[in-house]
């Protein structure tokens, strides 16, 4: 579907936009959304993800997001504390998180700046890296997973940002791959984002569930001694 889009610059943000339709569809990763951050000072927004991922007072585990997207877990993951790496495959998604990051860094609110910090891009699909490459495994201490749910029928209206990820990625078609390596290389715990209704990936079942509204998080601990 990346020949029914591409890149322009509006406002100072790069976006994405279909070739035939108006600016107003553009989507930008924006990391100063006040709707973002006010998800950053939500707790209930916030808990499902912070308990799968395993933040404690005293703990706030490494991260490694396989699937990027636009960023928003991994922004409210680095905004807890953590340390977080992007894996991006797509070279549109890729240019609009490079140019988020590099705006949220020169942002004149704080706690954007020191939440971006902790977020590095790399462009590259996550299948296809060398574990060895990066770092070994149990090199960080968490894989996230977010595959592409498939579109349903019966979902509400999807945001504008979102619609404009499920047109231009689809869904999934790897994601036990996905899981799988993911399982080789965390050290504690694998979090996958499933839809509420949808099987869940892997030859396991999840060791822990934290279920939302219109998804959950299953947990796989994968520790290495």
């Amino acid at each position: 579907m990346s020949d029914s889009f591409h890149l322009i610059t509006l406002e100072g943000k790069v976006c994405l936009k279909r070739i035939e339709a108006a600016d107003s569809s553009a989507v930008a990763v924006d990391f100063s959304a006040p709707a973002l951050n006010y998800r950053v000072t939500s707790a209930v927004k916030q808990q499902g993800l912070s308990k799968a991922v395993g933040i404690k007072a005293a703990l706030r585990p490494s991260v490694l997001d396989a699937t990027a997207g636009f960023g928003k877990d991994a922004y409210l993951l680095a905004s807890q504390g953590c340390r977080v790496q992007l894996f991006e495959r797509n070279p549109f998604v890729f240019a609009l998180l490079q140019d988020g990051l590099a705006r949220g860094v020169a942002s004149q609110q704080e706690t954007v700046v020191a939440a971006c910090q902790r977020l590095s891009l790399v462009n590259q699909d996550f299948i296809e890296s060398n574990i060895d490459a990066l770092g070994g495994v149990g090199s960080v201490d968490v894989v996230y997973l977010d595959p592409m749910f498939p579109e349903s029928k019966k979902s509400a209206r999807v945001k504008k940002d979102m619609f404009a990820l499920q047109e231009l990625l689809g869904a999934a078609n790897d994601a036990e791959a996905l899981w799988e390596h993911a399982c080789r290389l965390a050290r504690r715990r694998v979090v996958v984002k499933r839809s509420k209704s949808a099987p869940t990936l892997g030859t396991r079942a999840p060791d822990i569930q934290y279920k939302g509204s219109s998804s959950r998080f299953d947990v796989y601990l994968t520790p290495k001694s």
